[in-house]
């Protein structure tokens, strides 16, 4: 399949320029929930924003605190970021608006304490530096949109991944279905677990297409430098990391197959990023171990529980700590979609129904056409998600309480509607069902799912969890621009973001070809472009 010299030529600069797009697309999305957010509505952020600000400052780890175990350290911070605690005046207190909350002081140097004062310094070394220009609200700001500028860029490596897909459109579907509402709320926010589940889509996303690409091809560096950053990420995240990675890439070997997985063994490109991915993971592994950053002592969690407990946490039968774990797994799997965790407010019910309805519909599509070895992978994947989390939980109750969150498990739950999508893509009816109207039917689902979390999020600050339904109106709180511009803007920034990803596109498969074939890194008449063609 010979390719004139004009595309030869335009190849890179519609890669370039496909990335380029997503990745503002991605932002706009991050920023406009950054801005619709108060200071500190994050999970843990007022916890996270003070790690930031004092691994920036140089206090890696601080001093620890007398009788106490796991993260708590006291640190010297600026005086204003101490006031960050005021955000208990809305905490789980879904009517109470946030304009009771007061980030005010000066930015004199005073002693405080953290309970994340030993999480890995890797993200927050990046976010933290607009922190140096100020830590007044403006400077916090301005660490979310860092942080989400951050989550953009891997999730357009993402979507510039899904294109290598056997059939880019259905990929498409399965990537927009595993960012959830949930996964831009935490992306505008200033937490590890952005960068965490933002690297875990692109990991997932990159390996799949490096498992796409045909054994008579060679292997697309740009392809592995994707996998690298994105794996590397990961393993600098957060401390389950390693535990994610190895299931990204088992599970693509398991899919890919033993001849493929030699291939890659013997690639020089492939042993490179392994070794780099290696060396970030390693980090994460040894800073755990020397560190234990894992906070065992009491706590607001396991105090809940124990509330309503009679006779506490410690007095309970195995019978009654299975079935109280169990009767969390609904909230486990809502907290991957639209129950937004930390202050407790949630998105309309029909969000959580869309999106269990299309990520059945993506799991049970492709448990029917793909092989039974990569249906098995994707059943074990789907697995694990669901009982991971029930056995963490199971094991760790009577010490820390109730303290999972179904956003853990995302860096694992988002490869089931991927891993689908690939499987559905490679089968019989990838094309037929790229050419229906099911992009169509998905994207109207989620635009939906999307809109009603967002407004829901603003109403819930602005005059409550059941307050008046035209929240821009009288509002007690108004986010920076105003509730009613940032609504309008996200609906459109939300129907560009969709329509690109769910728009008509090449081939995967073919795309690849013509991307192989439009540079010197592979020879133009390979014997996978002359079978295609």
């Amino acid at each position: 399949m010979e390719l004139p010299p004009t595309r030869r030529i335009a190849a890179p600069r519609s890669r370039r320029r496909v990335w380029w797009i997503s990745f503002a697309l991605f932002a706009l999305l991050g920023v406009l929930w950054a801005t619709a957010l108060p200071l500190f509505a994050g999970p843990d952020e007022p916890a996270h924003i003070t790690r930031a600000v004092s691994v920036e400052r140089g206090q890696w780890l601080g001093d620890k605190i007398p009788r106490t175990n796991g993260g708590w350290r006291a640190i010297d911070i600026p005086e204003v970021v101490v006031s960050s605690a005021s955000f208990a005046c809305y905490v789980f207190h879904n009517e109470v608006t946030a304009d009771c909350l007061k980030y005010q002081g000066s930015e004199r140097v005073v002693r405080s304490d953290t309970p994340a004062g030993t999480y890995f310094p890797g993200y927050y070394l990046i976010v933290a530096i607009p922190s140096l220009i100020s830590v007044q609200a403006f400077g916090i700001y301005l660490m979310r949109y860092l942080s989400a500028l951050l989550c953009a860029a891997l999730l357009a490596s993402a979507l510039a991944s899904v294109r290598s897909f056997p059939n880019a459109r259905i990929g498409a579907v399965g990537l927009a279905v595993a960012v959830t509402p949930v996964v831009l709320f935490i992306n505008g926010t200033v937490n590890p677990q952005s960068l965490e589940i933002s690297a875990a889509i692109a990991a997932w996303a990159s390996v799949l297409a490096l498992v796409a690409t045909p054994v008579e091809m060679g292997v697309d560096r740009r392809l592995i430098v994707r996998i690298a950053v994105a794996l590397s990420a990961l393993g600098l995240s957060r401390n389950f990391a390693p535990i994610w990675i190895a299931a990204i890439l088992g599970a693509a070997c398991f899919v890919a197959g033993m001849p493929i997985v030699k291939r890659w063994v013997r690639d020089r490109a492939i042993q490179i990023a392994a070794l780099v991915i290696g060396i970030s993971t390693l980090s994460q592994i040894v800073w755990n171990v020397v560190i234990a950053p894992l906070d065992v002592g009491q706590s607001p969690a396991k105090a809940s529980f124990a509330n309503l407990v009679p006779g506490g946490l410690s007095d309970l039968s195995r019978f009654e700590l299975m079935r109280m774990t169990i009767a969390r797994s609904g909230y486990f799997f809502n907290s991957m979609i639209g129950d937004f965790g930390w202050v407790g407010f949630k998105s309309p019910y029909a969000v959580i129904v869309l999106w269990t309805a299309l990520i059945g519909l993506v799991l049970a599509l492709a448990l029917a056409v793909s092989s039974r070895r990569r249906a098995v992978v994707l059943l074990l994947i789907a697995a694990t998600t669901t009982l991971l989390p029930l056995l963490i939980e199971y094991r760790t109750m009577r010490s820390l309480g109730g303290i999972w969150q179904g956003r853990y498990t995302l860096p694992l739950a988002v490869g089931v509607p991927i891993l689908g999508a690939y499987l559905i893509g490679d089968s019989s009816i990838g094309n037929r069902l790229a050419r229906s109207r099911l992009a169509l039917v998905v994207g109207i689902a989620l635009g939906v799912g999307h809109v009603l979390a967002f407004a829901q999020s603003l109403r819930r600050f602005s005059v409550g969890n059941n307050g008046a339904f035209k929240y821009w109106s009288n509002a007690a709180w108004a986010p920076p621009l105003g509730a009613l511009p940032l609504t309008l803007s996200f609906i459109a920034v939300l129907s560009l973001w969709l329509v690109w990803m769910l728009r008509p596109a090449p081939d995967g498969l073919l795309e690849a070809v013509q991307d192989v074939t439009s540079t010197n890194r592979w020879a133009p008449h390979s014997k996978a472009a002359r079978q295609i063609s």
